[in-house]
Order: structure tokens, then C-alpha cells, then sequence
């Protein structure tokens, strides 16, 4: 759902065409709402190389000081450095996919994407119906490749699509459409990931509560598996988001969630204790066990 919702005020208000003020209030932004992904979109990058390689998962980057004593790591064949938060005091050293997962290191995953290289990416993000450059095109996924690593650059994608990775991947890499009108067929599933590749992500997923950037639900009465994202925007405070799922592990009812608490700061500050509420309200209403 999205929130606020129109106003009475809204609603009595006459439509014009081009008025923006209306057209927001009455924005489905769950659905078609464009916003930059930041880390959450670690979850695709990670997609990418096991689709190409269940082993990667073991690959190793460094994530080190930088000259200006920020930490991060530059990236051979581009000039601009990769900056972790500005919060990380010390590197990261060197980590595989799991730990850089878990803590959510820039470093690691900007290092991972030009490893993979712009058509791996793509057709990951394709795969999931993200845009990752203007009109895809290989040449702006190349110059943007370290950014689009960890869902920066040019990548907006909706809260929706971002639930549906969730969902992949605690289903066992099966990506399902989606619809709001049951009158429509939905469109037919597809393979994400390998079943394999889906259980050891949703185990990084689930470490991201327990020891990592999600901390803030580890103590919830239901296992919840997931990643944070805080997305950079310009001129403005960055977006808070989280995905993930509930229960992780043995279950007969399961929901995924996306939530993006817009200009909120840290997600795992924001989005991720609004998430840990609709999966309280979930299992209220039966449809977690």
C-alpha cells in the first residue's frame, strides 16, 4: 500500500491534466513509485554472479582506507573512488559475498559488479524487470558499472519489484508475476536462481537480522530474513528501505515485504522496524506460519 493517502480534501478536487500536486497525492507508489534502490539492490548484484556461478558466493574483494580516510577501494579502469557509509571508521579487509552481504559493504559489491561485467547485471536486472541505465544501454552500465553494484548510478525500481526478489528467493528462485485483480491470469513464473543459489541467499538474508545491518528485528517472534538499503538522493536526505521475508526457515504461510520510508535516513533506523510491524500485523491475521 502506499501512505499517506488522498486526502478528502483530494478527492473532492476536480482532476486536471498536468497538475502535479494531484497526481502525487494520487500515486500508487507501491506499484509504480521510481525510486533509487541503494543496497537492497545488493540482493540482484549477488543474482548476477550466482547465476553465472553458484561458487562465486567464496570470490573475495578488499575493501581498505582510502587517501581521504574514508574506506572503500578503487576500481581499476575508473577514476572515481567507492565509498562506504560514512559511519564505517574502519575497512572492511577482505570478505566474500556472505560478510560483505551482512554488513552491507559498497566496496565488495561495486568490485563484484565490474568483475561480472554490464550483460551479467543486465540480465539479472532484466530478469526482474529493472531498469539499471538509460534505455539499458551496455555503454551507461559500463560507466556507471561500480555505482549500479549496490543500487546507485542510474537504477530506480519499485517497492513492488523489490518484494517480488524477496519473494524469489525464499520460494526457491521461483520469480512469480504479480496482480491486483484476480480476474487476470498472472503472468507465468520463471526461474530466478537455482534452488541451491535461493537457500544460501536466503541464509545471507536471514544473518542481515541477526548480525548484521538488520539487527534491529533480530529480536522478533518471527524469523525474518532480509536487507537493509539507505539510497542516496540528490539534495535530499537518502531513502530508507528494507526487503525481506517471514518466517525464514520451515513454514506453510510466508509473506515478502518491500517498504521505502521516503527521505528517512538508515533503513535498518526506519524501513526496517516498519517492516518487523506488518509482519507482526501478518502473523495477526494468519497469513505468516
Amino acid at each position: 500500500m502506499s501512505y499517506p493517502w488522498p486526502s478528502t480534501s483530494d478527492l473532492r478536487q476536480p482532476r486536471v491534466a498536468g497538475d502535479a500536486d494531484l497526481d502525487d497525492a494520487f500515486l500508487d507508489r507501491a506499484r509504480y513509485g521510481q525510486y533509487p534502490p541503494g543496497s537492497i539492490f545488493k540482493l540482484i548484484t549477488a543474482t548476477a554472479a550466482m547465476r553465472r556461478d553458484a561458487q562465486s558466493v567464496g570470490q573475495t574483494f578488499t575493501c581498505s582506507r582510502l587517501p581521504d580516510g574514508r574506506v572503500g577501494a578503487r576500481i581499476r579502469g575508473y577514476t572515481r573512488p567507492v565509498r562506504d557509509d560514512i559511519v564505517d571508521r574502519a575497512p572492511h579487509g577482505t570478505i566474500d559475498m556472505h560478510r560483505a552481504l551482512v554488513i552491507s559493504c559498497n566496496a565488495y559489491f561495486a568490485q563484484l559488479a565490474t568483475r561480472l561485467g554490464p550483460q551479467a547485471l543486465l540480465d539479472a536486472a532484466t530478469a526482474a524487470e529493472i531498469t539499471i541505465a538509460r534505455n539499458d544501454s551496455i555503454g551507461r552500465i559500463r560507466e556507471t558499472l561500480p555505482q549500479a553494484g549496490y543500487g546507485q548510478g542510474d537504477i530506480v525500481t519499485s517497492p513492488l519489484k523489490m518484494a517480488r526478489i524477496a519473494a524469489a528467493i525464499a520460494s526457491q528462485g521461483t520469480l512469480r508475476g504479480t496482480r491486483v485483480d484476480f480476474d487476470t491470469a498472472a503472468p507465468a513464473p520463471r526461474e530466478l536462481l537455482t534452488p541451491g543459489s535461493a537457500r544460501t541467499l536466503s541464509s545471507y538474508m536471514r544473518d542481515v537480522i541477526v548480525d548484521g545491518t538488520g539487527r534491529s528485528l533480530r529480536g522478533h517472534p518471527v524469523a525474518i530474513a532480509g536487507k537493509t538499503g539507505t539510497a542516496e538522493v540528490d539534495r535530499a536526505a537518502s531513502h530508507s528501505w528494507f526487503v525481506g521475508f517471514a518466517p525464514y526457515g520451515q513454514a506453510t504461510k510466508q509473506i515478502a515485504v518491500a517498504v521505502i520510508l521516503e527521505n528517512a535516513g538508515y533503513g535498518g533506523a526506519g524501513a526496517a522496524p516498519a517492516a518487523g510491524e506488518i509482519i507482526t500485523a501478518a502473523g495477526a491475521a494468519g497469513l505468516v506460519r
